[in-house]
């Protein structure tokens, strides 16, 4: 599992590292091209989850969210503790004027969760479960703060709990996955 989580990092490190910005082009405007964001449902659901996207060509950006499972309140009583990581990359389809970070878009995306939890049964349970998944969302900057909302739906694989909740997505029928988030965000 640890070489699969530093395979993982390196993938997302060089995807957003990969791409230049364009400096001679930004340089004529104002456009801010990096965004943190705080995932505020998590918080209710059992973990905390930090996203960072940066723009990397017009109308486009890498995101990379990493999250801590067990922190927060834990609605379903099961005390959890492990961790998950997502990876997307949007397309704008609507992108408003004076705003690299605004806009309408689809986001095919990777996620996996790991962690474990007290099972009915009263013993200690793994859950491991991956899925790729298409989301739309909108994406709205006012001045340094943005708002993110996004649904999706995908196929997953791994080894569920008995919640089907994954703290990033929720399974369902052994593969099926649903996710949503509203987030809000400081860019500069």
């Amino acid at each position: 599992m640890f070489g699969t989580i530093q395979k993982t990092a390196i993938f997302i490190f060089i995807l957003l590292l990969a791409f230049p910005l364009q400096a001679q082009e930004d340089a004529q405007n104002d456009f801010k091209k990096n965004a943190f964001k705080i995932t505020f449902l998590s918080f209710i659901t059992g973990s905390a989850k930090l996203t960072y996207e940066r723009v990397t060509f017009p109308g486009q950006s890498a995101e990379f969210t990493a999250g801590i499972i067990g922190v927060g309140f834990d609605k379903f009583q099961v005390n959890p503790s492990g961790g998950l990581i997502r990876a997307g990359y949007k397309f704008n389809l609507l992108q408003p004027q004076g705003s690299a970070l605004s806009g309408l878009y689809v986001k095919p995306e990777y996620a996996w969760s790991f962690f474990d939890y007290d099972s009915k049964d009263g013993t200690r349970t793994h859950s491991s479960m991956q899925t790729i998944m298409g989301c739309i969302g909108y994406q709205q900057e006012i001045k340094r703060l943005i708002l993110d909302f996004y649904v999706g739906t995908g196929a997953g694989w791994g080894e569920p709990s008995e919640m089907r909740y994954q703290h990033g997505f929720i399974e369902r029928y052994g593969w099926l996955t649903l996710t949503f988030s509203i987030k809000a965000v400081v860019t500069f």
